[in-house]
């Protein structure tokens, strides 16, 4: 953790810069030459038009900023300064009390002035808090591009899933339309009644309106989609025909212990908690140091006009006689001495805010917890639904070659071959339904791990 509180920004602060930069080129890149993306073109489209992420790179340079403010107001300040003076008259030297304009002399200085402060308790703990934030902010940054990702993948395979579902929903409908057919001729030869043609157009119309309704998940999924890329062109493709939604599922290779002690390591929302508790501390000793004092080294350089009171104000600021150069310098001191409670209140509230920082990260590592433990007892459920889907597809797919043949020899009717097919696509279908709620639900646990899944899969993560 220290790694990240004292971490000097400047490297990330370079590597964001670069991000910042490419992105209006990637931006019309991608627009002009990209209009059927796979998955790795959505997620880097994503990634640099997603106005998300922009907005959380704006907020790391208004941090970097901060820090650059700060790390300026503790070094020498110069300023030009113009401003009244008072010089205390020559029969007035011995008095013990004097009144200013009648005892002294009004006259103003005009040059420039510059201060430094030779000793501020707190000096150190302004750039640290102002580093913490900074990395607060960064790890924002990544937690936005870290959903972003998750939403585009999730985004990709509902599309995918969605294609393939209404492909199946299409073919459903001209079985069911050869279906109708048949029974309407059977109706006609007086072998069918009417009921079995009722029965026929309530599947055909169901089944219609079921691909109705996959083509509008279509439109959907792609709507979100283009929506996380930042693409406002209709006529940007997504080209799903590479993913192959029956090829074996990712399997993430770590047991739940594994997962949770991944997550605590490497979790943004821990690692956030974390610097919020740090912030917290620094503010308590912001609040404490403030009860010392802070010295300024002050000196100025220029030219004094002693005669404005003598004579007519206009007239003594043209008569250039009357200017004379000067130098001033000295050192100022300012501590509390009586702040009606301000002070020690300050440091109770400071000390609040880090009670509550602890509790914030307990909170965080629970929530972590408990939602990581679910999507993995998900998974899980879904995998055991997953292999008996597929064994319902391949027991299917049997019978649907079994009544084919025959079919083929004359012993069943097309009726009976129809029937057959609808189950072997409809138990495709609910195939496909399962698998959509196993990508969901993997990609929200992977997420949570805020690690790269090739990272992750390689078993190149420590989970010790």
């Amino acid at each position: 953790m220290k790694w990240m509180i004292f971490l000097r920004p400047y490297v990330l602060l370079f590597l964001i810069v670069i991000v910042i930069l490419s992105v209006g080129y990637y931006d019309k890149l991608y627009a002009d030459n990209f209009t059927n993306a796979n998955l790795t073109d959505c997620l880097q489209i994503a990634l640099q038009n997603n106005i998300n992420i922009k907005m959380a790179m704006e907020d790391v340079n208004a941090a970097s900023l901060n820090l650059k403010i700060t790390k300026g107001s503790n070094s020498i300040q110069v300023n030009g300064t113009v401003q009244t003076v008072e010089i205390l008259k020559s029969e007035a030297v011995n008095s013990s009390f004097n009144v200013p304009g009648k005892d002294t002399l009004i006259g103003l200085f005009v040059g420039a002035s510059a201060s430094y402060k030779l000793y501020d308790a707190n000096k150190d703990n302004y750039e640290r808090l102002r580093i913490l934030e900074y990395n607060n902010v960064a790890l924002t940054a990544m937690k936005v591009k870290n959903t972003v990702v998750r939403d585009v993948k999730i985004a990709f395979y509902q599309l995918a899933f969605a294609k393939k579902k209404s492909e199946l929903l299409e073919k459903l409908i001209k079985s069911f339309e050869i279906k109708f057919a048949n029974v309407e001729q059977l109706f006609k030869n007086g072998q069918r009644t009417m009921l079995d043609i009722s029965r026929a157009q309530v599947d055909l119309t169901n089944a219609q309106l079921n691909y109705q309704r996959a083509q509008n998940e279509v439109a959907v999924a792609k709507s979100k989609l283009l929506s996380l890329m930042g693409i406002q062109i209709d006529n940007f493709d997504i080209n799903v025909t590479d993913f192959d939604v029956d090829s074996t599922i990712n399997e993430i290779p770590y047991n739940l212990e594994e997962l949770l002690e991944i997550a605590l390591q490497y979790s943004f929302d821990i690692k956030s908690a974390e610097i919020n508790q740090e912030i917290a501390k620094t503010q308590i000793d912001i609040e404490k140091d403030r009860r010392f004092p802070i010295i300024n080294i002050i000196a100025s350089l220029g030219y004094e006009n002693r005669a404005i009171q003598n004579g007519a104000f206009t007239e003594s600021l043209s008569d250039r006689d009357n200017w004379k150069p000067t130098m001033h310098a000295g050192i100022s001191a300012s501590f509390p001495i009586f702040t009606s409670g301000v002070l020690s209140s300050s440091i109770d509230r400071a000390a609040v805010s880090f009670n509550k920082a602890l509790y914030n990260s307990k909170t965080a590592g629970d929530t972590l917890s408990g939602n990581i433990k679910s999507y993995y007892t998900t998974l899980k459920d879904i995998k055991l639904q997953l292999d008996i889907s597929r064994q319902l597809i391949e027991n299917a797919r049997k019978y649907l070659e079994l009544v084919q043949k025959n079919y083929d020899r004359g012993i069943i009717t097309q009726n009976e071959l129809q029937d057959a097919e609808l189950n072997y696509i409809n138990v495709t279908i609910d195939y496909i339904k399962i698998l959509t709620d196993y990508y969901i639900n993997y990609n929200q646990l992977i997420s949570l791990l805020c690690v790269d899944e090739t990272i992750l899969f390689s078993k190149g993560v420590d989970a010790k």
